[in-house]
C-alpha cells in the first residue's frame, strides 16, 4: 500500500492531483480515516497502465510516427493551399485547416 505522497513522487505530480483523481474514482484507493488515503500497488500498476499515452499495439491503432507523419502531410498541404491563397495572416491560415479537417471546399472570394 502507498500514501498519496508517494504515489505524486511516482509520477511526478503534485499531491493534491493523486487525491483529485482518489475522490473522482479515476484512481482506486481504500480511504482509513477522515483524511488518510492508501493506494494499492495493483491500483497504481492499472491507472499507470489506463493513462499512459504509449501505442498500445491493439489492431487498428495507428502508431505514433504514422500519426505524426499524417499530420505532418495535412499541415503541409494546408501551407500549400494557404500560399496559393492572398491572405497568409494567421486567422486565415487557421480557417484554412479548419475547412480542410472538415472537409469543406474553399470559398471564393467575391
Amino acid at each position: 500500500m502507498l500514501t498519496p505522497r508517494e504515489v505524486a513522487e511516482r509520477l511526478g505530480v503534485h499531491q493534491k492531483t493523486v487525491h483529485i483523481w482518489l475522490r473522482s474514482g479515476k484512481l482506486q484507493g481504500v480511504k482509513i480515516s477522515y483524511r488518510a488515503w492508501r493506494i494499492p500497488r495493483e491500483s497504481l500498476d492499472s491507472f499507470i497502465e489506463s493513462n499512459s499515452n504509449r501505442s498500445s499495439g491493439k489492431p487498428g491503432a495507428i502508431a505514433p510516427s504514422e500519426n505524426n507523419a499524417e499530420q505532418k502531410n495535412t499541415f503541409q498541404a494546408v501551407l500549400v493551399r494557404n500560399n496559393k491563397e492572398e491572405s497568409t495572416s494567421p486567422q486565415s491560415k487557421m480557417k484554412c485547416y479548419i475547412r480542410d479537417i472538415m472537409g469543406e471546399q474553399p470559398q471564393e472570394n467575391k
